[in-house]
């Protein structure tokens, strides 16, 4: 049987939850990474992604055109080179 829809255990301690969904943990895992030199270009992708979420229809092919070059294309301004190149690849179209 199940306990009515309510997980107890894994998901309230996964990163979509604690660094995503939560504003408190989102902010300061936002701090963190804004912090340490290696990962400042993680934080500006992420604000963009989001920005890119919030776009209109007609905008987002060229966002998308943008987001590619300034931090995925070898040589962008923030390459995220932790970033597989299959990660890429399926962020395409």
């Amino acid at each position: 049987g199940t306990h009515g829809g309510v997980h107890l255990g894994e998901e309230d301690t996964s990163f979509q939850w604690q660094c995503v969904e939560q504003p408190i943990g989102k902010l300061l895992f936002q701090r963190f990474l804004e912090g340490e030199p290696g990962l400042a270009a993680a934080r500006a992708l992420w604000a963009e992604l989001e920005a890119y979420e919030r776009c209109e229809e007609a905008e987002r092919e060229a966002a998308a055109n943008g987001l590619r070059g300034r931090f995925l294309a070898p040589g962008g301004a923030q390459h995220c080179g932790f970033i597989s190149a299959a990660a890429v690849a399926t962020a395409t179209g």
